[in-house]
């Protein structure tokens, strides 16, 4: 059976909304803590874009070589804080500036530093292999919330798996969908479609919608360009 015109519709926009999200950034204005500087004039802020769906750690090679003149000696987790509160290294930055920013800064300004890691709030990272083997079990828990077990999951080659980490950090939307579909976590566009008809009001009906019924939100999408011309201005 032919899908219906609001099928297609909706398949279609769910699909430019995922490229969005993957194709975002949020402009970053990293500054680093007063207490890391050991010389003078402090350094200047580093601007960068961070990707919606990347995290903090995978930034740490680019922003540590601005500083590198500034930076005491020695070696130590480095670690992101807003206006005081450290950020979860393990969530992914678009979700960290969704969650933080209700009137969205541009760019967003954070404090980056190299000593004194809160390790009684935030969990060890040791870079990248950390945010890995984070975003692998995430994957296994997400997939037993849907299926009710992770064994599509947990039988992934490593070869996938890799795959799947690599299209994760480098963005590419492509690369991850051809390996998630081997996971059969759901028809994402069916799910889409049913939460989506859900929330429409019905038709012929005066009955006023609950309050809170649904929840407004919004997608901060930057490209290079759009952050550029700011920085020009």
């Amino acid at each position: 059976m032919a899908a219906a015109p609001r099928d297609e519709e909706a398949a279609a926009w769910s699909e430019e909304a995922a490229r969005l999200v993957w194709g975002g950034a949020v402009p970053l204005q990293v500054h680093l803590h007063d207490a890391d500087v050991t010389a003078l004039p402090p350094p200047p802020p580093f601007l960068t874009l961070g990707p919606r769906i990347g995290y903090f750690p995978l930034l740490v090679s680019t922003i540590k070589a601005h500083f590198s003149s500034s930076l005491p000696p020695g070696v130590d987790t480095v670690w992101f804080e807003y206006k005081g509160l450290p950020l979860k290294w393990y969530i992914p930055i678009g979700v960290l500036f969704d969650l933080l920013c209700a009137d969205p800064e541009r760019p967003w300004n954070l404090t980056v530093h190299f000593r004194g890691y809160p390790a009684d709030i935030l969990s060890p990272c040791e870079g990248e292999d950390s945010v890995k083997w984070n975003y692998n079990n995430s994957l296994k828990e997400a997939a037993f919330i849907i299926t009710g077990n992770s064994k599509n999951v947990m039988n992934m080659s490593q070869a996938d798996q890799l795959a799947m980490w690599e299209s994760v950090r480098k963005g590419d939307l492509n690369s991850y969908m051809n390996i998630s579909t081997k996971i059969k976590l759901g028809p994402f566009e069916e799910d889409f479609l049913v939460r989506t008809s859900s929330l429409e009001p019905r038709q012929g009906s005066d009955e006023p919608e609950s309050p809170g019924s649904i929840k407004p939100w919004y997608l901060f999408d930057y490209t290079c360009a759009e952050f550029n011309k700011t920085l020009s201005i």
